[in-house]
């Protein structure tokens, strides 16, 4: 019996990885009884333009604004070949409208798309107004449409979606994590680091956070890893406040090394301004390191804590800490206070909460199960 093929739109992929090109491939990898083909962009022009990657049968074109129009062209062509089951476009941008001219030209192939949008969503469609016509479509002409958070769900639903639409998170590796927790060392008790793994955009706050060390102690210093256009004018910001010996930018670094990062750190921030998800809080959470964020995007959908309004949440129930967007001292009062060995208790307490929830909620056999069930039922092999 022929295997079903699923095409794939991904505007991105390895070796250029973020949260959904992660997501694909974990969740790829782990459906043994599909095959996959992914049509992307060749970023850097460097990379081969056909090759296996895992799972998945990467097809690389050189020109991502055009990118719409050539990876219909060349989907067609792989249709006529290998008679897709399904189509699968990640995200609303480019690779969605790709998405809606295929299912124009060939109906009856099902169209899943799956949102990961981080940025703020109005911004978004404001950038992709002149192709406004049919990035509304992406919405109208998915058959089913897979959200990372509810946040996201709600903004389908805005956008005129009228299909079922499910809210699957991405995952985390937790066995990865896990065994790198036992290896934490113990560093000098008079220096605590801060970290944050984060793309250098202006939406992932990172200029909030250098800030916010005028307000702590000279003990406690920023690790940053990531890169991005950001890159350089948060180095500058660093040196007006004269900062350079308390912030080190690390740069990017592989994913495989993540873990090791995290576990020799005491915190881990992000005020984000905007946020789909947010995959580092979950690995940060998964490595047993406290986790400030602000309650943005989908944010809220994992991290569980006392509001800025002052409700309280369950010690039980807390998986982090919320500060204020935009407001450096509100991310050092929680520093402050998650160091603060008085707390230490409570502390300890909401990073057992988050490791449980990560376990119980995020891992990616778990996520993968639940996507296998809709694409089954997409492909009609359920």
């Amino acid at each position: 019996m022929t295997r079903p093929r699923v095409l794939i739109f991904s505007l991105a992929y390895f070796p250029f990885v973020g949260g959904a090109e992660v997501a694909i491939r974990e969740i790829t990898d782990r459906l043994s009884g599909y095959d996959f083909d992914l049509i992307t962009v060749n970023l850097d022009g460097k990379q081969k333009t056909e090759e296996k990657i895992g799972s998945v049968f990467v097809h690389r074109l050189n020109h991502k604004y055009f990118f719409p129009f050539l990876a219909y062209r060349l989907a067609s062509k792989l249709h006529r070949q290998n008679n897709y089951q399904i189509i699968w476009a990640m995200m609303a941008n480019q690779a969605g409208i790709a998405g809606v001219l295929f299912k124009r030209r060939f109906g009856t192939v099902p169209f899943l798309l799956t949102l990961q949008e981080g940025d703020e969503l109005t911004s978004l469609s404001y950038r992709l107004r002149l192709l406004a016509i049919r990035f509304f479509r992406v919405f109208r002409r998915a058959d089913y449409i897979q959200v990372i958070s509810n946040y996201l769900g709600r903004w389908a639903r805005e956008m005129g979606a009228v299909c079922p639409t499910t809210v699957i998170p991405n995952g985390v590796d937790v066995n990865k994590f896990k065994v790198e927790s036992e290896k934490r060392k113990v560093t000098a008790q008079n220096l605590k680091t801060i970290i944050t793994t984060s793309r250098l955009v202006y939406k992932n706050g990172i200029d909030t956070l250098i800030e916010s060390l005028k307000f702590l102690p000279d003990n406690i210093r920023l690790v940053i890893i990531g890169a991005g256009p950001e890159g350089i004018p948060l180095k500058e910001f660093m040196s007006r406040f004269d900062l350079d010996n308390r912030v080190q930018f690390l740069g990017q670094v592989p994913p495989t090394e993540i873990p090791s990062y995290l576990i020799q750190a005491d915190i881990f921030a992000r005020p984000s301004r905007s946020e789909g998800l947010g995959n580092s809080f979950l690995e940060a959470m998964a490595a047993g390191v406290p986790v400030v964020g602000t309650p943005v995007g989908g944010i809220p959908d994992f991290l569980k804590g006392d509001t800025l309004t002052g409700s309280k949440v369950s010690p039980w129930e807390r998986t982090g800490w919320f500060c204020e967007v935009n407001n450096p001292k509100s991310i050092a009062d929680k520093v402050q206070y998650i160091l603060a060995p008085a707390n230490r208790d409570d502390v300890n307490q909401v990073i057992s909460n988050a490791k449980d929830l990560v376990r119980e909620k995020y891992e990616w056999s778990g996520i993968a199960q639940k996507m296998s069930i809709i694409i089954a039922s997409l492909c009609g092999t359920r």
